[in-house]
């Protein structure tokens, strides 16, 4: 025990030296152990055996600056705490919500404007078709009373109690329809149309009879379907048959005739004036031309072109100007059979000739156009002919104008 007593003394006093405990301290110490040890003071020598230990001292001096360097992660995450601006960041987040309940409100706002728009959309629709259907209630009921008289009339020839007999739309008395004016040659056409033909012929047939009243003329077509080439076979047949002085024709759609000043038509004095689309022309300025065209004004035709219900409501609306309009040609109750006699009467004024087959390939052109659709019917039957002057010619045969089956294919 006493070895290690003196082992212990002796880091007591190695402490001492490095921590400042004086010489003082050892004195005191160093007085006991040589009564207690008189025969062995060796054990003294163990002191080098600490020294070893040296390091130990030296071991806790690091630990001294450890809290200092622990400092600076101190500093780092006091450093970092500057870091919470997020919150002032996210701030603008509260504000979403009345962005969002703006935006939705906005929404709202433009739905119920859409879903109003729509209903009066629907309510306007619904009262133009009634408007529609009323018009062609009264339209089919004219026609089925036509159809009587028709029926009549073909009763009466069976019978051998006379010739074709309609009403004069002047003077509104029964006088014999008659036949078309050989010099109406453009008119020809229409001539072998059943629902087509007799307006037509009643038409031309009455302004020669009464000369002195207005030769405008209505034509009436479907929806959307071309009856300019109408008019203008009218137009060439008047002056053909001395009904108007000059062969102007000038052609103007409805909302361009709104926009300009008559003057403009000046240059048409003694032709015609076709007006497309007329159930859009406004009826102040349809008076004004009516007063230009006047005998002792410029001295022309109006000839108005357009789809039946606009036409039928428009003049529904200015009855004044009706009276204007003694004709009307109705080019709406056309089929496929009187597209087919179109087609052939066409040719033959054309000088052209066909066969059967070409007829019923023209059937078949005719399911990718409107049915009723005079216009572009005639323009294709145009590039038929010029087709078949194409190929005779390329063959040595010019002037034949035979229309043959690859002739209505090239077209």
């Amino acid at each position: 025990m006493k070895p290690f007593r003196n082992a212990y003394e002796a880091i007591k006093r190695l402490l001492s030296k490095l921590f400042g405990g004086g010489e003082e301290k050892e004195e005191v110490n160093t007085s006991p152990v040589p009564e207690k040890t008189e025969s062995k003071p060796e054990p003294e020598k163990t002191e080098p055996k600490p020294e070893p230990k040296k390091p130990e001292p030296a071991k806790q001096e690091p630990k001294k600056p450890e809290p200092q360097k622990q400092e600076p992660k101190k500093q780092e995450s006091k450093k970092q705490e500057p870091k919470k601006p997020e919150p002032k960041k996210q701030e603008p987040k509260k504000q979403e919500p009345k962005k969002a309940e703006s935006k939705k409100s906005a929404e709202e706002d433009m739905e119920a404007y859409v879903r109003e728009s729509e209903r009066k959309e629907q309510e306007a629709y619904a009262a133009e078709a009634k408007r529609r259907a009323e018009r062609a209630a009264r339209r089919e009921a004219e026609e089925k009373r036509a159809e009587q008289r028709a029926a009549r009339r073909e009763m009466e020839a069976q019978a051998g109690m006379g010739v074709r007999r309609v009403t004069d739309p002047v003077t509104g008395e029964e006088v014999p329809l008659g036949a078309l004016p050989t010099r109406a040659v453009p008119l020809k056409k229409y001539s072998k149309i059943a629902s087509t033909s007799d307006d037509v012929i009643l038409s031309v047939n009455s302004i020669l009879r009464h000369p002195d009243m207005s030769k405008n003329i209505v034509i009436l077509g479907k929806n959307g379907f071309g009856t300019v080439r109408v008019g203008e076979d009218f137009a060439r047949s008047f002056f053909a048959m001395d009904l108007v002085k000059s062969d102007k024709i000038a052609k103007i759609k409805a909302k361009q005739l709104n926009k300009i000043g008559l003057e403009k038509l000046q240059s048409l004095k003694g032709g015609c004036l076709i007006i497309e689309n007329a159930g859009l022309v406004t009826p102040a300025k349809l008076v004004e031309v009516i007063k230009n065209s006047a005998p002792e004004e410029n001295d022309y035709v109006v000839i108005l072109t357009g789809e039946i219900d606009s036409l039928a409501r428009f003049f529904e609306d200015n009855q004044d100007v009706a009276d204007q309009f003694i004709y009307l040609v109705g080019i709406h109750k056309i089929k496929e059979k009187g597209m087919i006699s179109l087609a052939r009467g066409y040719f033959r004024e054309k000088g052209f000739t066909a066969d059967k087959p070409v007829y019923e390939h023209l059937k078949q052109s005719l399911s990718s156009m409107e049915e009723g659709n005079i216009d572009r019917f005639l323009e294709f039957l145009d590039k038929v002919m010029e087709a078949t002057k194409t190929r005779e010619v390329s063959e040595g045969n010019g002037g034949h104008n035979e229309v043959l089956v690859e002739d209505v294919h090239k077209a």
